[in-house]
């Protein structure tokens, strides 16, 4: 009983606040931080006058999490008190899990119609698309059917991460996306934005870049008990080919990359389908 009255509880809050403000459109907001890291503070106060905004992202800093599902265990979700009609739920759990978690339970009597993850406190060019739990929440959203936007941006300091400039960037953009219809229901796109904001040279369209890293290994050091312990050592690169976010960014330039949720490699289908394939299992030998 209750559970059945949270439940309902619930309902009626989304509920009445969909019929206060019908003409707002309802975004999800999530990011890999933390919920309460300056990048999503500062997305959030750029859209809320615009959007009616729910909030689910990771009770604690997430990074690097990719595109992880908690399934074998409870998790553990808190909604936090609110005075900016601001719906905010803590969630201990990677940013994926938190957008499942909203679209299918948290949001089922007012879902969003848009999802966007950020601001990340560092940029997502290259190869960190692949690992990135800002692309992982924004993913998932995809996945679910809506429309999906990632921000990241590039901070040399923590002192000087300017997020408030970071998220004029974002709404700027995100303004012009949803002018143009874009980006469309189940399509994920990504958007970095370079330091210093103030003198950023404006807005680029690019491919995602593959230049490997400079720096990508891990090193051994002994443990306080002889242990056998692995330290990250990563350092991106500095620039790629042209067209490419790696490049946009350190040429100064906002980047804006669509991707694909589609993963087959349609290149090799045809040398795959080429090969003479046996159709049965060979023989199982017993053994003597």
């Amino acid at each position: 009983m209750r559970r059945l009255s949270a439940f309902l509880a619930t309902v009626l809050i989304a509920a009445t606040a969909a019929a206060a403000d019908p003409a707002r459109l309802h975004v999800l907001v999530t990011n890999d931080d933390g919920i309460d890291a300056p990048g999503i503070v500062a997305l959030v106060e750029a859209i809320k006058g615009e959007y009616r905004v729910t909030v689910a992202a990771p009770f604690e800093d997430q990074s690097g999490m990719g595109h992880g599902i908690t399934y074998r265990t409870p998790v553990l979700v808190e909604e936090r008190p609110s005075t900016d009609g601001v719906r905010r739920f803590a969630i201990h759990a990677q940013p994926a899990t938190c957008v499942r978690i909203a679209v299918t339970a948290l949001c089922q009597a007012d879902p969003p119609v848009l999802v966007l993850s950020g601001i990340n406190r560092g940029d997502n060019a290259g190869r960190s698309t692949w690992v990135s739990g800002t692309l992982g929440g924004a993913r998932e959203g995809a996945l679910a059917g809506l429309p999906a936007v990632a921000f990241s941006a590039v901070v040399v300091h923590s002192q000087d991460a300017d997020f408030a400039g970071a998220a004029r960037w974002a709404g700027l953009v995100l303004a012009q996306l949803r002018a143009a219809g874009l980006p469309a229901a189940g399509n994920l796109v990504k958007v970095e934005i370079p330091f210093p904001r103030a003198t950023a040279r404006g807005i680029v369209v690019t491919g995602v870049g593959m230049a490997p890293n400079r720096v990508d290994r891990y090193e051994e050091k002994p443990g306080p008990n002889g242990e056998r312990l692995f330290v990250s050592r990563y350092t991106p690169p500095e620039t790629d080919a042209s067209g490419t976010d790696v490049r946009g960014l350190a040429d100064g330039y906002v980047t804006i990359t669509p991707l694909s949720l589609d993963q087959t490699d349609y290149r090799a289908l045809s040398p795959l389908a080429a090969v003479p394939w046996k159709a049965e299992p060979p023989a199982v030998t017993t053994p003597r």
